[in-house]
């Protein structure tokens, strides 16, 4: 009995020594398949949607995209009472519900109202396929990180006629796998207003005025003008635009107060029939250029008196509040002259002078003016008299 542990306990380690290096059956690799795209939106320009995205840049197990080869842009049709016709075929007749005029309306399911990507991927129509080596030309800002892609879909007479065009995207990676869909962005296209015309800038101390007038017809020509207001556009630097507005704009007017005198700027505008974004808009106005030059002088400098010493006459004033303030200048003129001279013919930065050139028992006369750095001289302020008189300690 004693030796028949041994034994036991040997063949034991045997067994487990022969399972250890058996191998299992060699399995495929996972499949690299990339992130579907997340940011998409889509607005209306004129006659032109825009679909503007970001690719991806990992694939579903987090590990980062070597490269995209392909993003593919898909539209699904919605005809109208199409919805209505799918519900009653589905599950009989439809629900109705009284509208506010009394009549009855079919009321669509929510359901309904949700594509599948399977109901949308055997539906759709694939519009636009673009490779790898075209996707630069589809960037709107190269220098943008992340990049923002747009491609521009020409609304046709038959869009306008349908309930809506569903859109989606897909993108592919090496080995041409494809991504999931998108999420599935609905539009109903509109008849919207022709660009606002006659762009005019003004340019004051404090803004840029723009003004312009609405135009008359829709692209289509029909009429009266489809919009709801205005949003005002500027060029910034390597041309990225910035909206200027951050409500729509009832009036044909707007003021620029973010500016730099001295510097050029580019605005147009474009009328909108929606209020907030993605918006959809009219095409561009004609762009106007601005120059906004400093021709403004600084204001007249305040509070200057004056104060005789023994051998000297003191002067002092309130400071300017220019944020472009150079200096001043002090203005002298003496007795029985009829113009005043300079005598600081390089401005002087602080709010106080004293003129040592003087004599005794003659009257002085002073005013100071104000400079800016692009040498706009303020008007004169009102002048002080002073004179030294004998004795005076």
């Amino acid at each position: 009995m004693k030796k028949f542990f041994p034994l036991l306990f040997l063949a034991s380690l045997l067994v487990l020594f022969l399972s250890c290096g058996k191998k299992g059956p060699i399995l495929p690799p996972v499949p690299k398949i990339i992130q579907k795209v997340e940011a998409f939106e889509i607005s209306q320009r004129g006659e032109k949607l825009l679909l503007e995205w970001e690719n991806p840049t990992a694939y579903i197990d987090g590990s980062p995209v070597s490269e995209i080869t392909e993003v593919e842009i898909w539209v699904m049709e919605i005809e109208k009472g199409s919805a209505e016709k799918e519900e009653t075929e589905a599950e009989g007749p439809a629900k109705k519900k009284t509208g506010k005029s009394g009549e009855d309306k079919k009321e669509i399911p929510e359901k309904r109202k949700n594509l599948t990507p399977e109901e949308f991927e055997k539906n759709a129509r694939l519009i636009a396929s673009v490779a790898r080596e075209k996707l630069s030309q589809h960037l709107i800002n190269p220098d943008s990180e992340p990049g923002i892609y747009r491609y521009s879909y020409l609304l046709s007479d038959r869009d306008f006629r349908l309930d809506r065009l569903v859109f989606g995207l897909r993108v592919k990676g090496k080995g041409k796998r494809k991504s999931e869909f998108s999420r599935l962005l609905s539009v109903r296209p509109a008849v919207i207003s022709l660009p606002p015309r006659e762009v005019k800038a003004s340019v004051f101390k404090d803004r840029i005025e723009l003004r312009w007038t609405a135009a008359d017809k829709n692209f289509d020509q029909s009429s009266p003008a489809s919009f709801r207001g205005f949003n005002v556009y500027r060029f910034e630097e390597k041309g990225q635009l910035r909206r200027l507005n951050e409500k729509l704009i009832k009036e044909e007017k707007f003021d620029d107060n973010d500016f730099l005198l001295g510097k050029v700027y580019r605005y147009f505008v474009r009328a909108s029939a929606t209020e907030p974004p993605p918006f959809m808009e009219s095409g561009d106005s004609d762009v106007v250029e601005v120059q906004a030059e400093d021709k403004f002088a600084p204001a007249a400098p305040s509070g200057l008196i004056s104060i005789a010493a023994e051998s000297y006459i003191s002067l002092t004033w309130d400071d300017n509040k220019e944020a472009d303030l150079a200096g001043y200048r002090v203005w002298r003129r003496i007795e029985g002259e009829s113009e005043f001279k300079l005598l600081t013919p390089q401005p002087i930065r602080g709010n106080a002078f004293s003129d040592t050139k003087v004599e005794k028992n003659k009257r002085y006369d002073y005013a100071v003016t104000a400079l800016d750095k692009a040498g706009n001289e303020s008007p004169r302020s009102k002048s002080v008299s002073e004179i030294i008189k004998d004795g005076i300690l």
